[in-house]
């Protein structure tokens, strides 16, 4: 299972949300960590990976040697592939 690893602006922004919201997203991050085939979808033309949590995505690097996720981006859909 790999270790999920949040980027310091992703947990600002995590924050800053309200608390249902945050561990919403936090559990999702976990439930990717746990089975990331199933749950991580590859982006085209980028080596990342975005996970859906309801209008946000998070952009997340998935280091397949080092088993790790990490969380590099957290915003809502319309934002965080620009």
């Amino acid at each position: 299972m790999p270790t999920v690893l949040l980027h310091p602006d992703v947990e600002k922004e995590l924050q800053s949300l309200p608390t249902d919201i945050e561990n919403r997203i936090r559990s999702k991050l976990t439930e990717a960590g746990e089975n990331p085939d199933r749950h991580l979808k590859p982006l085209k033309r980028r080596d990342e990976y975005s996970l859906r949590i309801g209008k946000r995505r998070a952009i997340i690097d998935w280091v397949k040697e080092q088993n790790e996720l990490r969380v590099l981006e957290l915003d809502t859909r319309d934002t965080v592939y620009q």
